[in-house]
Order: C-alpha cells, then structure tokens, then sequence
C-alpha cells in the first residue's frame, strides 16, 4: 500500500512539473498557482497519513506522562511545514518571503519549547539549591 501511495505521488508531482514548466512559458502567475496547488495536495496527503503517526505518539507521550515528547514531534512536524513553504517561495522567486517563513516557524519552535526550558530551569535550581 505504501509503495503504491508513493508511486501515485510521484507520478502526480513529475506531472505537476510538467504542467508547471509549460505554464511558466506563458504565464508566470499560473504556473505559481499550479506548483502551490500540487504542493498542497500532497501536502494535505503526507498530513492524512501522519495523523495515525501522531496519535499514537500522543499516546506514548501519554504514557510516559511528559509533555516534552509532544513538543519535539509538533516541532518537527512545523519544520516539516515550513520547508514545504519556504520551498515554494523559493520556487515563486520570493526568498526574502522564504526566509521570514524560517524566521516565523524558528520562533514558533522556541515559543512551544518555553514550558520544557522553565521545567528545566526548575530540575536545575532544585539540584543546584539541595548541594
């Protein structure tokens, strides 16, 4: 099943490059719309597919009663987001745009990782002040 997923996939994404080369002779814009809708689809579909993936990483999260495990796998699964944006900015000849789509997803990264950091500092101070 999963060979198939991935042949059907790269099938659509060497079609979706021809298509977009073609346009791109006689309409920019067009072929931008082309690539950023092909791009979402198999963004949409890698999404479906990682849903089981996440749920039952929640659960070993769970399990393991620590939040840090979420945090690492939201995080990795935003990284994963922002490259596939960044990648069409690129593509759209926007690199500034690219970068303030790293700088974005970087913050957000280090916002979700507030919560692990203050544990962290608690575990340290509790060391640091039994010695």
């Amino acid at each position: 099943m999963m060979l198939y997923d991935l042949l059907r996939f790269a099938g659509l994404a060497v079609c979706a490059a021809v298509v977009v080369d073609l346009l791109r002779r006689y309409s920019a814009g067009y072929a931008i719309l082309a690539s950023l809708g092909c791009c979402m689809v198999l963004l949409y579909a890698a999404l479906i597919r990682l849903q089981p993936v996440m749920q039952e990483l929640n659960q070993l999260a769970q399990q393991l009663n620590t939040q840090g495990l979420s945090v690492v796998f939201k995080a990795v699964l935003l990284a994963l987001l922002a490259q596939a944006v960044q990648d069409l900015c690129q593509e759209a000849g926007q690199p500034a745009l690219a970068g303030r789509v790293d700088l974005v997803a970087r913050v957000l990264m280090l916002t979700m990782a507030l919560p692990m950091l203050r544990q962290l500092a608690a575990v340290l101070n509790g060391l640091l002040g039994a010695g």
